[in-house]
C-alpha cells in the first residue's frame, strides 16, 4: 500500500490543544476523518491569528484559500483525548505557502496524524491568485 509522504520540519514554533468531543468520534468509535479536517482548519485559524493574519483580510482585499490537503493517519484517538496540533509554514512561493501539521495525543505524545495544506493568496474582488504584497508572509516565516 502506498502512503502519503509529508515532510515535517525539525521544530514547530506554534501548537494548540483541542479536546476531542463526541462530535469528533465516528461510528468506528475513534477520531473521524471529517473531524480531522475540522481540527486542522481550527489549528490553521489559530496559527494565522497568532501571527496577526486573518484568512480574510478585508482591509487589503485579500484572502487565503486552500488549494489542497493531505492527511496521513498514524494512530487512533478517542473521546476524551486532548490533541496537540503543531503547525509550521514552509514552501513559500510567489502567491502562497504550505502549512504542515503534526497531531499528537497530548498526555502520551503518541503521533495521531500528519497533514499538509497548500494555500494561495487571492484577491477578494477577482477571486484569482495574486502575488504576495511586500512582506505579507513574513509573520509566517
Amino acid at each position: 500500500m502506498s502512503r502519503v509522504e509529508i515532510a515535517l520540519p525539525a521544530a514547530f514554533a506554534f501548537s494548540t490543544e483541542i479536546p476531542l468531543l463526541m462530535d469528533h468520534i465516528n461510528a468506528g468509535g475513534h477520531f473521524g476523518n471529517d473531524a480531522a479536517v475540522q481540527l486542522i482548519n481550527e489549528a490553521r485559524a489559530r496559527f494565522l491569528i497568532s501571527r496577526g493574519l486573518w484568512e480574510v483580510d478585508t482591509r487589503r482585499g485579500l484572502a487565503f484559500v486552500n488549494a489542497d490537503m493531505a492527511v496521513s493517519y498514524r494512530s487512533e484517538a478517542f473521546y476524551g483525548d486532548t490533541l496537540r496540533i503543531s503547525v509550521a509554514a514552509m514552501a513559500f512561493h510567489r502567491c502562497g505557502f504550505d502549512l504542515v501539521y503534526k497531531t499528537e495525543e497530548r498526555d502520551s505524545g503518541r503521533l495521531v496524524s500528519v497533514a499538509k495544506t497548500a494555500h494561495l493568496l487571492i484577491s477578494s474582488e477577482t477571486r484569482r491568485a495574486v502575488s504576495e504584497p511586500e512582506g505579507y508572509f513574513d509573520p509566517l516565516r
